[in-house]
C-alpha cells in the first residue's frame, strides 16, 4: 500500500456526511439556546445574547443552504421554520427561545427518522458528498 492510501482511507473513514453535518448543527443551535436559557433565568441577560446570536447565526446558514426551487413544498416549509426560529430569536425572552427550540426540535425530528437512508445515499454517489470547504462550522 502506498503511504497516500493509508491517509485517503483514514479520511474517508471520518468523513462526515450532509445529514450527520445538519443534525450536529441543530444541535449545536438547540445547545445555545439551553445556555441563552440558563443565563436569562439567572437574570444575565449579557451572557444570553451572544448564545442567541450564535444561534441565529447557524440558522440563518441552514436557511441559505435550503434549495426552495427543488422540492418546493417541503422545502418551503423547512425555510418557514427556520425564519420562524430566527423571528422569535430577535429579542432576548424566555418565551422567544421556547418557540424557537420548539421549531427546531421539529425540523430536528423530521431529519432524524431520514438520517440512516440519506447517509446510505450520500455514501453510494446517489446524492453528492458534502464539501468540506462549503460547510457551515459551528464553533464551541
Amino acid at each position: 500500500m502506498k503511504p497516500y492510501q493509508r491517509y485517503r482511507r483514514l479520511d474517508d473513514a471520518v468523513h462526515q456526511t450532509r445529514m450527520d453535518a445538519l443534525l450536529a448543527l441543530l444541535d449545536k443551535v438547540l445547545e445555545r439556546l439551553d445556555k441563552a436559557e440558563t443565563a436569562l433565568r439567572a437574570g444575565n441577560t449579557t451572557a444570553a445574547v451572544p448564545e442567541i446570536a450564535k444561534a441565529q447565526l447557524i440558522v440563518v446558514a441552514l436557511a441559505s443552504g435550503v434549495r426552495a426551487h427543488v422540492n418546493t413544498e417541503i422545502n418551503m416549509t423547512i425555510l418557514r421554520l427556520y425564519e420562524f426560529a430566527v423571528r422569535h430569536l430577535t429579542t432576548p425572552s424566555l418565551e422567544g427561545i421556547a418557540t424557537a427550540r420548539t421549531a427546531i426540535r421539529t425540523l430536528r425530528n423530521g431529519f432524524e427518522p431520514l438520517r440512516t437512508e440519506a447517509n446510505e445515499l450520500e455514501r453510494a454517489g446517489t446524492i453528492p458528498a458534502l464539501d468540506r470547504l462549503q460547510m457551515v462550522l459551528a464553533t464551541a
